[in-house]
Formats: structure tokens, sequence, C-alpha cells
């Protein structure tokens, strides 16, 4: 964890704002598997990821799947990218969604206007942070992330897309 801390001094700022852990409560030792099994964290690699996202912040707006229906429903120039792996899109998508690849990433780079409306969204909604920083950093300016991913999405507008485990991001 002390290495950690040094490249990312905010670490003891999210780790007690997000999970109520205090730099006091942990061993500079520590590695982060460590970290995480001690207080039952998610695992490692995503907990990296939460760490390194924090560490960046842009104007990504998290927004509730009732607020993605409604973009969806009123919004003219509006993308919806997927961010899931394949066995996750046979579960179901969100309406007019595209699978965002690495062909579409070049193509949004060089060609979409950076004030397009882009939504993200993945399962839980880590992944398509990720995604949503790295557009922010290409110079697009209205990135939405739908809080709680494609999960929430079936818990509050389509209880009929089923719900499912694995890929814990």
């Amino acid at each position: 964890m002390g290495e950690i801390s040094l490249h990312y001094p905010g670490i003891w700022v999210f780790l007690e704002k997000k999970y109520g852990i205090k730099k006091s409560q942990v061993s500079a030792q520590w590695t982060l598997a460590q970290l995480c099994k001690q207080f039952e964290l998610p695992p490692a690699q995503i907990l990296f990821m939460e760490i390194q996202l924090d560490a960046f912040p842009t104007l990504i707006e998290e927004i509730t799947a009732l607020e993605v229906q409604r973009l969806i429903q009123n919004e003219t120039d509006l993308a919806v990218l997927d961010v899931r792996e394949a066995w996750e899109r046979k579960f179901g998508s969100l309406p007019g969604s595209i699978v965002l690849d690495s062909s579409l990433v070049e193509s949004i780079k060089t060609s979409w206007p950076k004030n397009r409306t882009i939504i993200l969204y993945c399962h839980f909604g880590v992944r398509s942070k990720d995604a949503a920083h790295f557009l922010a950093n290409e110079g697009f300016l209205k990135i939405y992330v739908l809080k709680g991913g494609i999960d929430a999405w079936s818990v509050q507008v389509d209880p009929t897309l089923p719900r499912y485990t694995g890929a814990y991001c």
C-alpha cells in the first residue's frame, strides 16, 4: 500500500470516502490483494481501476437508468455504447446501443463531433467509466455513464431484460 500511495496520494481519501477505511487501519506493507481480503472489498484489479479513475476526475457524469431512458427517447444525436463482452451481450442490450470495439474507437476519435452526447454502459459501471475517461481525454464533452450499468436498467427500466452474474465490473 505504501508504494501505491506514492503514485496515487489521494488513495486514502478515496478509501475513506468510498469504503470507510482509514489509513491508520492499513499496513504500508500490505498488497492491494491483502487490503481487499481484510476489508472484503472487490477484487484487487477492480479496486485498482476505481483508484485510478478517482485519481483523474473529469466532467463525466453518472446518470440513472431512468435518465438514460429519457435521453434515448428524446435526444436526436445520441450514441449509446456497450462496453461489455460478447457473452454478456447475449443477455440483451439497451435500445439502439452499439458495441464499442477497436474499430469504432478509431471512428469515434477521427470523425465524431466532440459535443455529441455519448452514453456508455457495462454490467455494473466500472468498465464504462474507464471508457468514458478515455473519451474525455480525447476531448469529448458530453459523456454519461449509466450508473449501476445494465443491471440497474434491468431493475429500474426493463425487468424483462435478464440480470446475470459474472463480469464483476
